[in-house]
């Protein structure tokens, strides 16, 4: 009887067992399948092409490149200068440059004779802003400046690039000439400098000042007439200092040489791209910044009206003043930069950001010439 009913027991618990394991609560779950990686491609038939940020401006480029060519009419890209710039521009835009050089004066008469024969043979000129002015007077030139993508940018001017030309923007300035006082660095300790005009009057200069003479040059009156433009100085300063005993040299080249050797410890005008000679040959010379401003001379560039290449000069423009172009015009003259953001070529001595830049616009140049051929400051002075 135990053995029957052990049996039975060994069944009944077989028969649960498998009752159990066929319960569907008990059915063991299946691996969840790998997603299906999602298809992110979209058929090439529904993908817009790519869009330009200035679809106006492209179409430019493309016709520049179409012209194939850009002329220049230049005082100032000159040999490796003007070399360098049309290699850069042509490996970038395939456009070839054809670069003729001259003074700015005869560049006027030639474009003036131009337009009389109805062709026009050059697309750009570089000069400075009373030739270009000159240029705009006789109808020679046209704005571009709002076509040209690189003016809109902002906080990046070493100053106004459109201020000499601010109604009409004919004229764009793409580098700029400080005119400042220079000292004679053993002559005159750090710290020690002028830090403002009124400062020259200070006794201890007396006897130490050299400047262009005013009977041979107007390059003093191209400092002063801005500068009383904007009432930094005045007449009663200029008869203050004429009275420090100041010594005249007849060119800013001699000027440059006097304050190197350190026969005056400093200079009224200096001008950076003449004294950087001297610095690159080991003159102890360096530009110092007055706060209550020093004038910036410009070198202005113009696109003319009807030129054979429009396109190619509104790409030439917007590249000379781009970062790229301002690099490979200061690195091959060494010069200074219209923008902040670009290296300055010149040596580190005459190098300067004025806290106060003043423009010498063509209508302070047209005055300084005035007054040069009246010979004020002479008069005011009693020479």
């Amino acid at each position: 009887m135990k053995r029957f009913n052990y049996a039975v027991l060994l069944v009944s618990m077989a028969v649960l067992m498998v009752i159990s394991a066929c319960a569907p609560g008990n059915t063991p779950t299946p691996a969840p399948a790998a997603p299906t990686p999602a298809n992110t491609s979209i058929p090439t038939s529904n993908v817009s092409p790519p869009t330009s940020q200035d679809p106006a401006w492209d179409k430019i480029v493309e016709a520049a490149k179409k012209e194939g060519k850009l002329t220049i009419y230049s005082f100032n890209f000159i040999g490796d200068t003007g070399i360098s710039l049309g290699k850069a521009f042509k490996e970038k835009y395939g456009i070839t440059v054809e670069i003729i050089t001259g003074r700015g004066a005869e560049f006027t008469e030639r474009l003036k004779t131009e337009k009389r024969m109805g062709s026009i043979l050059a697309d750009v000129c570089d000069n400075n802003a009373t030739n270009a002015k000159t240029m705009k007077k006789e109808g020679l030139t046209k704005s571009v400046a709002g076509e040209l993508p690189v003016l809109r940018e902002k906080g990046v001017w070493v100053a106004d690039v459109l201020g000499i030309d601010p109604q009409d923007k004919h004229l764009i300035s793409f580098n700029f000439t400080i005119y400042s006082p220079w000292v004679n660095t053993r002559l005159v300790k750090a710290g020690e400098e002028p830090k403002v005009w009124k400062d020259l009057l200070n006794p201890k200069w007396k006897g130490q000042m050299i400047a262009t003479d005013t009977t041979t040059s107007p390059g003093l009156y191209q400092s002063f007439v801005p500068l009383i433009r904007e009432k930094v100085v005045d007449t009663e300063f200029l008869k203050a200092l004429y009275s420090q005993d100041l010594r005249f040299s007849s060119t800013i080249q001699d000027e440059a040489g006097l304050l190197a050797r350190g026969d005056r410890a400093l200079s009224i005008r200096g001008n950076d791209s003449v004294y950087s000679r001297y610095i690159n040959e080991g003159a102890p010379i360096k530009i110092i910044d007055l706060s209550d401003g020093v004038v910036l001379s410009v070198i202005s560039i113009v696109a003319f009206e009807g030129s054979p290449h429009p396109n190619a000069a509104k790409v030439f423009l917007n590249w000379l003043m781009s970062p790229e172009g301002q690099t490979a015009y200061g690195k091959s003259a060494s010069a200074a930069s219209a923008r902040k953001d670009v290296p300055n070529f010149l040596p580190e001595a005459a190098r300067l950001t004025p806290k106060n830049p003043i423009l010498l616009t063509s209508e302070d140049t047209d005055e300084s010439t005035k007054l040069f051929r009246e010979r004020w400051l002479d008069k005011l002075w009693g020479r």
